[in-house]
């Protein structure tokens, strides 16, 4: 047991109703435990693998399916970040689900023609990051299918097996035959589905990492807890929770979860801006008709972030609140300028996001207030905005530098970076030094010497120092261009 684990003693267990491959489910789960752990521990299910346990590798892959703005979306994510609470209301579905020994389904009978299998371990995961694919988009193109399955990892074919596999099915396939009957049967449950979570206070002698974990029905009864518990961490997403739960053993004694708040889902515009709720996902933005025609940036930055079954539940808010130095959407916000409509059960207030981050993980949050919104107000035609991030790979992973650079009609600049500080900052000799006679080269050079970036598994101090000259020269080529 580690120091701060929890010992064992009493609970605040959650009752959730589900649906779980077409059967209703009503049970009781301990608090903050993975959709991993309950689908192989309590349910015992072990088609779904584990292996990484940070969302990495993709061999925990399921399908959720939910109603959302009057349809119903059939999103893959990694179980293992997913805190199964979230589960409520919702249709699970893991890989034994699909096919049987005796008549696959077509996703698997097309990975077993092309020979996409060897030990076999991450191959659920990739069936179901295929399924969620072709049940959304009935013939995907390559760039598609690439985009699905950048969160899977295969230690044993390779990949070309399993695309030709996957653009054999995107050719030739019946698109009725990969949703079940029994799903689409279950999907107007979906729709009428009005039960509430409740909490059950249990005792039990093993340990667990988070205490009480608390589903708010509404907004008003968010407030409500976040008053009687003031200190407790805000939860919309999970994904970087779960890793600190799964990995580094952190215990956490109350944990709220905002994910399933309505009020929270939505993407609306306004004359201040575009309105992002604390609990839209990435994969919500990037499918967002009014964030692709207004901010189409923020959508190529989101492509960049982690991997598509993270995405389907990862979210901006959550980043944000993190508070990370390297998180990858901030230096974008920021030259955005970008602000967060913050509440309490007192008060409403606005905070530009630009005075929100005041420390290494620290803002200006004060307890019991919550992220409601980002408002992002609509940049004119004109500007010239982008963002670069540098990682060791395009997806699935953290980024050494991420920067991102604004350039208005008028001369105005601004340009921001992560990685680089202890916070997402903004560069001051950029702001000052940037004419349209400027000498790139020399200004770039300038703004290296403005940081002093630290050395870590990610980058040395020199490498980043140089990551923010190239990062400049290429916003160069790309204003002139």
């Amino acid at each position: 047991m580690t120091q701060e684990q929890k010992p064992s003693g009493i609970y605040r267990y959650n009752r959730i109703s589900f649906y779980l491959n077409g059967r209703f489910q009503e049970i009781e789960i301990a608090p903050g435990i993975s959709t991993l752990d309950l689908i192989t521990k309590q349910l015992h299910l072990q088609g779904t693998k584990c292996s990484c346990n940070e969302g990495d590798c993709g061999a925990c892959t399921v399908v959720i399916a939910q109603s959302r703005e009057g349809s119903i979306v059939y999103e893959a994510i990694t179980s293992c970040l997913y805190p199964a609470a979230k589960l409520h209301g919702k249709h699970l579905i893991t890989v034994e689900g699909l096919g049987s020994p005796e008549e696959l389904h077509p996703i698997q009978q097309a990975l077993l023609d092309h020979h996409g299998t060897q030990c076999g371990y991450c191959t659920p995961g990739f069936v179901m990051s295929l399924f969620a694919l072709l049940a959304s988009v009935p013939h995907p193109d390559q760039e598609s299918i690439l985009a699905a399955l950048e969160g899977n990892l295969c230690r044993c074919t390779g990949y070309q097996s399993i695309l030709a596999a996957a653009e054999e099915l995107s050719l030739g396939y019946d698109p009725s035959t990969i949703v079940p009957a029994w799903c689409r049967e279950l999907e107007p449950k979906l729709f009428a589905f009005d039960q509430i979570a409740q909490e059950v206070q249990k005792s039990s002698a093993s340990q667990f990492f988070i205490a009480n974990y608390l589903l708010p029905a509404d907004l008003s009864e968010l407030k409500e807890m976040l008053a009687q518990h003031p200190e407790a961490t805000l939860l919309a997403g999970g994904t970087d929770i779960m890793v600190q739960v799964n990995v580094l053993r952190k215990h956490f004694d109350t944990v709220i979860d905002l994910g399933n708040l309505s009020e929270l889902r939505q993407i609306k515009m306004s004359r201040s801006g575009i309105h992002i709720g604390a609990a839209v996902s990435y994969s919500q933005i990037m499918d967002s008709g009014i964030v692709n025609c207004d901010l189409p940036e923020l959508v190529k930055l989101c492509r960049l972030i982690a991997s598509k079954q993270i995405r389907n539940f990862g979210t901006l808010a959550g980043n944000i609140g993190n508070a990370s130095p390297i998180g990858d959407s901030l230096p974008l916000l920021l030259v955005y300028g970008a602000r967060l409509v913050l509440s309490s059960q007192s008060f409403t207030h606005e905070c530009a996001l630009r005075d929100f981050f005041i420390g290494y993980r620290l803002t200006a949050l004060d307890t019991s207030e919550f992220i409601r919104e980002i408002i992002i107000p609509i940049p004119p035609r004109t500007a010239f905005i982008k963002s670069l991030k540098t990682a060791k790979r395009r997806a699935v992973d953290i980024s050494s530098v991420v920067s991102a650079i604004r350039i208005d009609e008028d001369g105005k600049a601004a340009l921001a970076f992560g990685g680089v500080a202890a916070q997402p900052v903004f560069s001051e000799s950029f702001a000052s030094g940037y004419n349209t006679d400027a000498d790139w080269q020399i200004l770039a050079e300038q703004v290296a010497q403005e940081f002093t970036p630290l050395s870590d598994v990610r980058g040395s101090a020199d490498y980043r120092k140089q990551m923010i000259i190239n990062h400049i020269l290429q916003y160069q080529e790309a204003h002139n261009g």
